[in-house]
């Protein structure tokens, strides 16, 4: 069947798409919220490509493609066949993403660094973070706005005056034997809070003093402090993901299909453990309630309690689940499930299920938040 036979019968529905060449290796793996518009679009004439989607394109001899209940179920699924397949296209066109953390050493006097690795060594790690760029514009403004340490010997220097940055007052001069460990812990863990998202006060005086160089026509400054803005929301979002996952939270997740139907998705920690389809959801009804009762024990009690923390692997199917209930919340009720609902006395479950439904069966949409019904 030749390509334009194959568009024809392209469905208008959420899936994975697979683009073959004549030799029917896969090249490329893709997902749509429409599959007919999606790929529909890599044959149209369109100008200014990209060179390499122009490449790719050149070499498509004909495609597949497998239609999902959900656009979440073809994000994992598409997730799911890059990390198996390695597509050529895939690697070549998408960004390989280089983890870093941000680190605190268990020293008296710890700098704030840059690393490729998390090692077992004691020092507080944050991380891991996709975007190394953005994590050198928060060091750099932590090094900026925190009287730190900042020397770039390997060991601490001492010297009577201090160093250039004390005179410049962007250390308060460890080097000089006059500061105690306890002073200097202060603003360590005055940056613990910020990067763990705790005081997002930073972020908001960030925002005023972008506003303010611009209006005395500062504008160098008023780029920095945008990529230091930008550096502090990427790195504090990537953290709070991490922190939502290390967790280990029993979450259900109701997607709207339409009037009848939704997708159940059940989700610990970083993992789509299950997910079903249920029909004549906005019914109150006895078989609906100890169906959902029986998946909720079977899938989240047998699940290992002891998940393993997030790892460099891990972090897109973090991302691709905890985005996509964010950006879908007006469409996707969630809720936290406590595991003491779950290994306590039936009646805690029973009435946790109970309130699942009527929130279900009410009709109202999602507030965004992981309630704790």
């Amino acid at each position: 069947m030749d390509l334009n036979e194959l568009l024809k019968q392209l469905p208008q529905r959420p899936g994975v798409y697979r683009m073959f060449d004549s030799l029917g290796n896969i090249i490329y793996v893709g997902k749509a919220k429409n599959l007919k518009n999606r790929v529909s679009q890599y044959f149209k004439n369109q100008k200014d490509r990209v060179p390499k989607v122009a490449e790719m394109i050149h070499n498509i001899h004909t495609f597949n493609y497998l239609v999902t209940d959900t656009e979440l179920d073809a994000f994992v699924e598409e997730c799911r066949l890059i990390k198996e397949i390695q597509p050529r296209y895939n690697k070549q066109m998408k960004n390989d993403r280089k983890y870093v953390y941000i680190k605190i050493p268990a020293e008296q006097y710890p700098k704030v660094t840059k690393v490729k690795t998390k090692a077992d060594d004691g020092g507080l790690y944050f991380g891991p973070f996709t975007s190394p760029n953005r994590v050198e514009m928060t060091i750099r403004y932590l090094n900026e706005f925190y009287p730190i340490r900042k020397c770039t010997s390997p060991g601490l220097v001492k010297r009577v005056n201090g160093c250039l940055f004390r005179e410049l007052g962007t250390c308060l001069g460890v080097c000089s034997g006059q500061v105690s460990p306890e002073e200097y812990r202060v603003h360590i863990e005055n940056i613990r809070q910020l990067l763990n998202g705790n005081d997002m006060a930073v972020v908001q005086e960030l925002s005023k003093r972008i506003d303010m160089a611009i209006e005395n026509t500062q504008f160098e400054r008023a780029a920095q402090y945008r990529e230091y803005y930008l550096g502090i929301r990427h790195v504090i979002g990537k953290q709070r993901l991490v922190q939502s996952s290390n967790k280990n939270r029993n979450i259900l997740a109701v997607e709207f299909m339409d009037e009848g139907h939704a997708k159940f998705f059940l989700i610990k920690g970083n993992k789509l453990l299950y997910r079903e389809v249920f029909n004549n959801v906005m019914t109150d009804s006895t078989e609906l309630r100890q169906s959902l009762k029986q998946m909720i024990r079977d899938k989240f009690v047998t699940a290992k309690s002891d998940m393993e923390r997030l790892k460099q692997h891990d972090i897109d199917e973090a991302q691709i689940i905890y985005s996509y209930l964010k950006k879908n919340r007006q469409r996707i009720v969630s809720f936290w499930i406590p595991s003491t609902r779950l290994n306590g006395e039936t009646a805690r479950l029973d009435a946790t299920v109970l309130k699942i439904i009527n929130r279900i069966t009410s009709g109202e949409s999602a507030d965004g938040s992981l309630r704790k019904d």
